[in-house]
């Protein structure tokens, strides 16, 4: 059976994830100008991305609970509004500390997406469909970084980074009123560990298959 509000919801978080991207990629179209305007080291530009991967990485695994346990409307929503904020503040920033202090606080933002998008489309589409779901929601990881490289280039050569940084954060700041209207899909029972058990090869399934009988072998008892 097809889902209510499939075609939107999955729309809403193509789009979410495309901007996700943008705004991650928005510093590598404005390398040089910032490294004029601060006189960074190649170090220092180095630290940037290194130490966002890090923030990005460790937030993930808390906020991937909590994308389990609540409402991942409102925590997606949260999640852009963070990371739209601080992708606008950091083109107000006045120094190298407030630049990493400012994409820091995108990693965590951004961390959003992945665990909280990814659990909303398991739910949403049918097991038949969700590959392909998935892969339209993958898509946008090119398509974000094409156009963040080609709109923000051009904008920074002729109004400056901090334009380009302000611009990338307006669509993301957009979608949080689609994200809060999109319907949240219930999430699966665990009546369905069946068949996902059939989906794994085995002899990995079978062994797990076994180990949920033995289980109820001795609740039984």
């Amino acid at each position: 059976m097809r889902s209510k509000g499939v075609g939107p919801s999955l729309a809403v978080l193509f789009l979410v994830n495309v901007l996700n991207i943008y705004d991650r990629q928005v510093l590598s179209a404005v390398v040089e100008p910032l490294r004029h305007a601060f006189s960074l080291t190649d170090t220092q530009l180095g630290l940037l991305p290194a130490l966002f991967t890090v923030v990005y990485a460790v937030a993930g695994l808390p906020l991937g609970r909590a994308a389990d346990t609540g409402s991942r409307r409102r925590l997606l929503a949260l999640g852009i509004a963070v990371w739209a904020a601080l992708t606008a503040l950091g083109g107000l920033a006045a120094n190298f500390g407030m630049l990493m202090g400012t994409r820091l606080g995108v990693g965590i933002g951004e961390a959003v997406c992945a665990p909280a998008a990814t659990s909303w489309i398991g739910d949403l589409v049918p097991a038949t469909r969700r590959a392909r779901a998935m892969a339209g929601f993958m898509m946008a990881v090119p398509v974000g970084i094409m156009l963040s490289l080609a709109i923000s280039g051009p904008v920074a050569q002729a109004y400056g980074w901090r334009a380009a940084m302000t611009l990338a954060a307006i669509p993301a700041m957009a979608l949080v009123p689609a994200v809060l209207w999109l319907p949240e899909p219930a999430r699966a029972s665990r009546s369905g560990i069946g068949a996902a058990i059939a989906l794994i090869p085995p002899p990995a399934g079978f062994l797990v298959d076994c180990r949920i009988g033995s289980d109820r072998q001795l609740r039984a008892v």
